[in-house]
């Protein structure tokens, strides 16, 4: 049985220190000039301002996770190979789910089917896909799965390690191809198109939402819960009234399954926001484009404040903290819903959990690139 403490995590392995979240927001100062209280903010290592300079930069991250994943097929038999290769069709694309493996056929290959070098290599995929606060969320998620297999109950084939790859379309610095990392509570795309990235979908689930290792409480998704409860505790009476939706919601709309489809804007609209209260929402913006290396998150980040005052922000549920809530953020660039409920079903035990989905309009798995 997986233990807490003792168990074994294939993400948990020693690792460079990356730019995280505070990278992202420092890199947005760079490229639009200002940001809303973020006083002090100095440039992280790698990032820079000139345009032409960024991109050659998040090429290289692109690179990095070519030259990775063809070091990973290389160590893979042919009948690996070919479990680990899919075309890349929409029907391929859209096969993931945050359901645990008993309750969702997945393809690909499964962690723990892999030799350890084979684990290793796969983590070198996402390593320089992702920022280090995108690779340790990653880590936080997965981990908790072997606590919430440790605590017993139904056993609907949770584990640490029972997480899956799976890469669609040919690999090349040119085309378009898609690594799919996931399992329960977890379902990572990564498109590449040359030299550009998205994350768009990506799952971000966890239960239980917080756990306890070697003395520390892990919270996987802390910032995602805690900032916004700061922007709708940020808002007047009249602005917290319109941002409630008027039918409760308790569960992510445009999750797995949900591809193409879309929602009406909802909520209270950020052009009625003070620049405090702009400045909270896009560090919760940051939260949810920051996973994705720093260098690619910039330009990312600076579209999402370019369109603030087109972005929406809507909420159901308490606004005391630790409390269960719905919340929403759309703007012309991408949609995030996130839903943080009380334990239910199986191996609930009375705990919580998360669900929630990020998404590109228009642009998920890279339509547009």
């Amino acid at each position: 049985m997986f233990s807490p403490d003792t168990g074994t995590n294939p993400l948990r392995r020693s690792r460079r220190t990356r730019p995280g979240s505070s990278a992202v927001v420092a890199a947005v100062v760079l490229v639009t000039g200002s940001l809303a209280g973020a006083t002090g903010a100095t440039a992280a290592p790698g990032t820079v301002a000139d345009p032409s300079a960024r991109t050659e930069v998040a090429a290289t991250a692109a690179s990095q996770v070519l030259t990775a994943t063809n070091t990973f097929l290389a160590t893979l038999s042919s009948s690996q190979k070919t479990a680990v290769q899919g075309t890349r069709t929409q029907a391929n694309l859209s096969k993931w789910s945050n359901l645990p493996d008993a309750l969702f056929k997945r393809a690909g290959l499964r962690m723990d089917s892999l030799t350890s070098a084979q684990q290793a290599a796969v983590l070198d995929i996402l390593e320089p896909a992702l920022s280090d606060a995108g690779y340790q969320q990653v880590a936080g998620i997965t981990y908790g799965d072997g606590v919430l297999k440790a605590q017993g109950g139904i056993d609907l084939d949770f584990g640490a390690d029972h997480y899956w790859i799976r890469i669609l379309g040919t690999p090349s610095s040119t085309g378009k191809w898609t690594v799919q990392y996931g399992g329960h509570h977890l379902a990572v795309n990564i498109t590449l198109s040359g030299g550009t990235m998205t994350l768009g979908p990506t799952l971000w689930g966890a239960q239980p939402a917080y756990y306890t290792r070697s003395g520390a409480t892990i919270e996987p998704l802390a910032g995602e819960t805690d900032d916004a409860f700061a922007v709708m505790q940020s808002l007047n009476s009249a602005q917290q009234a319109a941002a409630v939706l008027d039918t409760p919601v308790k569960e992510i709309v445009l999750g797995a399954g949900q591809d193409g489809k879309t929602l009406a804007y909802d909520g209270v609209r950020a052009s009625t926001f003070t620049a405090a209260q702009k400045t909270l929402l896009l560090r919760l913006i940051d939260e949810w484009i920051s996973p994705l290396n720093a260098e690619q998150a910039a330009e990312k980040l600076a579209k999402a404040q370019a369109d603030l005052d087109q972005t929406w922000f809507a909420w159901s549920g308490s606004t005391a903290a630790d409390q269960p809530v719905y919340y929403r953020v759309q703007s012309p660039a991408f949609t995030i819903e996130f839903a943080h409920q009380q334990g239910s079903g199986a191996n609930a035990g009375g705990t919580t959990h998360i669900h929630s989905i990020y998404r590109e309009n228009g642009n998920d798995y890279g339509a547009q690139d």
